[in-house]
């Protein structure tokens, strides 16, 4: 059988789940991330989240790598409907984490902003 290895986006995901907000894979030009609707109602799917407001969740530029080679910080942006920045809502770790604390730092904030930008409707974090 083969071994799955957990990626940096693995990790991310199952932390935002843990609060009922689904994120997904996505890239572009080599890139990858993660995407995650910012209304409740445009989680079941990646292509409804690129339909309205949007954070996207960058782990450097490999949202994809294995979790084992954490080396750049997450960070977590806001863009509109039509993928227009917005708003740069997470700007990353100052000091270096490994990948369980940069993801639980990057969700905890990710989690209270959407709280704080839907008027509590979002999930909140037990730690927030």
């Amino acid at each position: 059988m083969a071994e799955v290895t957990i990626t940096e986006g693995d990790l991310l995901a199952a932390a935002l789940a843990k609060a009922g907000r689904q994120a997904f894979l996505g890239g572009e030009g080599g890139v990858s991330y993660l995407i995650l609707a910012v209304a409740p109602a445009g989680q079941d799917s990646e292509e409804r989240a690129y339909g309205g407001p949007h954070l996207l969740m960058y782990a450097g530029e490999h949202a994809d790598r294995p979790a084992a080679e954490h080396r750049e910080p997450w960070s977590a942006h806001l863009h509109g409907a039509y993928g227009d920045y917005v708003a740069t809502v997470f700007d990353g770790s100052p000091a270096p984490l490994d990948a369980a604390a940069d993801t639980e730092l990057c969700a905890t904030k990710v989690l209270a902003w959407l709280g704080e930008y839907l008027g509590d409707v979002a999930p909140r974090p037990e730690n927030a």
